[in-house]
């Protein structure tokens, strides 16, 4: 039972540091919506986005929830990063401005 709390503890705080100081689109609350994320609709899947950003820069599978996974689409020329997170490959939330791709590392 400590186990999987310390787990769920630490996958909300690598979620909270991958979305601080971006803006977001879908189920985020607050923050306006950056021009990059706003190119994501709520529910498209990662086929769909990739036909807006191409590639994905960087995928990540969240080890306390397989249903869900941040995928990282590069613009500004590589500078900076669009977060999309998909449970049950369904987009969630995206939120842009990132300068690293998005990882689940604090919740390892």
């Amino acid at each position: 039972m400590m186990l999987r709390l310390v787990l769920i503890l630490g996958t909300l705080l690598a979620l909270g540091g991958c979305m601080e100081g971006a803006t977001a689109v879908g189920g985020s609350t607050g923050g306006g919506q950056g021009p990059e994320a706003r190119k994501l609709s709520s529910g498209m899947t990662p086929a769909q986005a990739e036909g807006v950003f191409g590639l994905d820069a960087g995928y990540e599978r969240n080890p306390a929830n397989w249903d869900e996974a941040c995928i990282s689409y590069a613009y500004d020329g590589g500078a900076r990063y669009v977060h999309a997170v998909y449970r049950n490959d369904r987009l969630v939330r995206a939120t842009d401005g990132h300068g690293a791709i998005c990882t689940y590392g604090a919740a390892l």
